[in-house]
């Protein structure tokens, strides 16, 4: 049964409908095409994106400490941007 918390309704997975195949494959051709975009700009053209939580290192005493840890990420393939 939903559970209604905070004017929002949560439902558990078997109470979803599961989409129909057409829009899984609809929806995995889209981030296909937008992966592709992505990996075709060139290296040296890539800006760094802010992490999801924010990067606050930007601007104080550990910007350098948060950059090579971003440049180590880099090597192991664990970042694009």
């Amino acid at each position: 049964m939903p559970e209604e918390i905070q004017g929002k309704t949560f439902r558990s997975p078997d109470e979803v409908e599961p989409l129909p195949a057409e829009e899984i494959a609809r929806l995995k051709a889209e981030f296909a095409a937008f992966n592709a975009r992505r990996d075709a700009v060139p290296e040296e053209e890539r800006i760094h994106l802010r992490d999801h939580f924010g990067d606050d290192a930007i601007g104080t005493d550990r910007e350098d400490e948060y950059r090579k840890q971003v440049e180590e990420r880099k090597k192991r393939g664990e970042y694009w941007g």
